[in-house]
């Protein structure tokens, strides 16, 4: 199964790059997802305590961590931006 994430704002400048595919062998929720990716990178660690980051899973904003995820999702992670 193939979730492809993609990271906008600060978030992207953290982690250098714009997206990622993730690989996973069983069907997953957020709340799993998170896990494992904090696993992967501290850096998720402070992107997950930013309450103000929001989740959109196909262009659609989710807030349940319970939210099963598919294989082909595109998972968006967006942090507030501010301009002048």
């Amino acid at each position: 199964m193939n979730i492809t994430l993609k990271y906008f704002s600060w978030i992207r400048v953290k982690l250098k790059k714009s997206h990622d595919l993730i690989e996973l062998n069983q069907k997953t929720n957020l709340k799993d997802l998170k896990n494992k990716l904090i696993l992967k990178d501290p850096i998720f660690q402070e992107i997950f305590e930013d309450d103000s980051v929001k989740y959109f899973l196909n262009l659609k904003e989710i807030d349940d961590e319970n939210h099963t995820l598919n294989n082909g999702d595109i998972l968006a992670f967006l942090p507030p931006v501010t301009g002048g």
